[in-house]
């Protein structure tokens, strides 16, 4: 779903090419290829460059006095124009990436995080390119696509492999790998045993800004649901990855994970935050499609294969479902808004939101 401005691309790669002479000042030449920009989106924009270097040889080395290289890379920025954030902290995206790949989780660690605006209109993070196939989650992909063709073996190796890593995230040692510091802007004042209180304040305040006085009223219903019935005591917290879904990684050919994307939305809070949400955004997409693969397990079977990667056993999860469709609900109300500012109809969105329904059954007895 393309809504931001198409960026100029040549005059993005001249300022690139600028500060790519900057950040290596020692290259004799750099030689940046026309860049591809595979979708623009809602979300950050994510732009393939290749560079060509010509580099001093190291003293002592045989040859002419140079030497070539070749980088792919990934250049993250935020869109063009409004999207469905607020803001866009890509230095703390970048940092956090760095954290989690020193730590063993399978994220990209960037080869530069840049603050500077000056060089290309905003921050921005530069990452190696890795291989691997992405879920167009934007498609019905349990039902066309390189996944849904895939062997039952096949899809349920895969299954495990994200429930590894999504446990592997969890797991971690967040205070002490430095991770309040990382999130210092995201998680305000939050303090331990309330992160969930401090989420669904920091989503109120995203539902009032995306729906600029007109969302759905069932979603401002499943606010004060939520609010009503916040989980007290809440479990234990750990670093959130926010936005986990099968579109979110790469996978290489052993159905195994290549590397974890976007943490736009990363936060401190229980597991069953994440798990919510990728139970409550699947459940959607099986609906959609009128089945499940047949390789995937279902709701039950993959909260007790979750809980013994994580270690104990999960919360009752229908607080965190119903959080988690209240939070889709509200980022597509952001999305109807921006839609309808291009002039397309946005009444699926805004009165037909198919998070609703979920959210409905959910807060419902």
């Amino acid at each position: 779903m393309g809504i931001s401005r198409r960026r100029d691309l040549d005059a993005l790669r001249r300022d690139l090419t600028r500060w790519l002479h900057a950040w290596r000042p020692e290259a004799l030449d750099v030689q940046v290829a026309p860049l591809e920009q595979p979708a623009t989106g809602l979300s950050s924009e994510t732009i393939f460059v290749d560079v060509d270097w010509t580099l001093p040889r190291n003293p002592g080395a045989t040859g002419d006095g140079t030497a070539t290289g070749h980088t792919s890379a990934v250049l993250r920025l935020p869109p063009d124009g409004d999207g469905l954030f607020p803001t866009y902290d890509l230095v703390m995206q970048g940092r956090l990436q760095t954290v989690l790949a020193g730590a063993g989780v399978r994220a990209v660690a960037p080869l530069a995080v840049e603050h500077d605006e000056s060089w290309v209109g905003a921050p921005f993070v530069l990452m190696p390119r890795v291989a691997g196939r992405v879920v167009q989650a934007e498609q019905p992909y349990l039902r066309v696509g390189w996944l849904a063709e895939a062997t039952a073996a096949g899809q349920a190796r895969l299954h495990g492999a994200f429930l590894d890593t999504l446990a592997s995230i969890h797991r971690l040692d967040w205070e002490g790998l430095g991770c309040r510091s990382v999130l210092a802007g995201r998680m305000g004042g939050a303090r331990p045993g309330r992160f969930l209180a401090h989420e669904l304040e920091h989503w109120a305040g995203y539902l009032a800004w995306a729906g600029e006085g007109g969302a759905p009223p069932l979603l401002h219903q499943g606010l004060a649901w939520c609010r009503d019935h916040l989980p007290d005591p809440e479990p234990p917290a750990g670093l959130l990855w926010g936005d986990v879904q099968l579109g979110n990684v790469l996978v290489d050919e052993a159905m195994d994970i290549a590397a974890v994307l976007d943490f736009e939305m990363a936060s401190v809070g229980p597991a069953e935050v994440d798990v919510g949400w990728f139970l409550a955004l699947h459940r959607m997409a099986v609906d959609r499609c009128h089945g499940d693969l047949p390789g995937f397990p279902g709701h039950d079977d993959t909260v007790a294969a979750y809980e013994a990667r994580l270690g104990r056993a999960l919360d009752d999860l229908r607080w965190y479902e119903a959080f988690a469709a209240l939070r889709s609900g509200a980022i597509l109300v952001r999305a109807a808004r921006l839609l309808a500012r291009l002039g397309v109809d946005d009444s699926w969105l805004t009165q037909a939101n198919p998070t609703v329904d979920l959210l409905a059954e959910l807060i419902a007895g």
